[in-house]
């Protein structure tokens, strides 16, 4: 039976209030919340739940997912080329092909964190493809001479320019002006190279003409940078 709160007095069940102190009387049991008999759950189960993965376990699926499809698809290569010519001829380049991807998509996922040491094996991976390219046929032509330094030469552009537009926290228009003044410098390399391999001049003309196109361009990017829109970010002024 129910009990007055302030006076102790034992009272009739559904009474209201205290017949000496007319205080309200609470339901004790009324409070006390009872079990449902309720046969289904309160909270659903998912099957997934238990197999949920942290970000590490995913790399590491994926880098598996990546290998087994490329295994399986430089086996299918192969035997379609020894079917069809009783040797391996195209399917060497195609293969070659498929696992420079494989090294591309995999290497800043087993990197990562390292993004210096990813963009050095990609780098190097490369590389190493056009070396494989060029003598796939017996003999290295053009790679030696062309394609590696070209691809080192891009990959050091890059990675240095990045490099500065990292550390100097560079922003805005800014980073317009020292992608144009890279381009610069990767057109000159790049006309230097092509020389060198050809055996002619080792003196640039044509690149030094899109340099000096460039150089200007990238003088007034920083200008309008710093004077006219005073440091805005470029997706406050596209409205990104």
């Amino acid at each position: 039976m129910p009990y007055c709160s302030k006076c102790g007095v034992e009272v009739d069940d559904g009474v209201a209030a205290c017949p000496l102190c007319s205080t309200p009387i609470q339901n004790l049991d009324a409070l006390v919340r009872k079990p449902e008999n309720n046969p289904y759950p309160q909270h659903i189960i998912d099957p997934e739940d238990a197999y949920s993965l942290s970000k590490a376990e995913r790399r590491r699926i994926g880098v598996e997912l990546l290998t087994l499809a490329v295994a399986l698809a430089s086996a299918a290569l192969f035997l379609v080329d020894l079917l069809s010519h009783t040797s391996l001829s195209w399917s060497r380049y195609a293969v070659a092909s498929v696992v420079l991807g494989w090294i591309m998509a995999v290497a800043p996922n087993v990197l990562y964190g390292r993004k210096k040491a990813a963009l050095a094996i990609m780098a190097m991976s490369v590389i190493a493809y056009l070396l494989v390219l060029d003598g796939l046929d017996g003999q290295l032509d053009w790679s030696l001479t062309l394609g590696a330094p070209i691809a080192l030469t891009s990959f050091m552009i890059a990675a240095a320019t990045v490099e500065i537009m990292v550390t100097r926290r560079i922003k805005g228009i800014n980073l317009l002006g020292i992608g144009a003044l890279a381009l610069a410098t990767f057109l000159i390399a790049l006309e230097s190279i092509l020389r060198i391999g050809l055996g002619t001049s080792v003196r640039p003309y044509w690149s030094l003409v899109a340099a000096l196109a460039l150089v200007p361009v990238a003088v007034f990017l920083f200008y309008l940078h710093g004077r006219v829109l005073r440091g805005a970010d470029l997706r406050k002024i596209f409205r990104l």
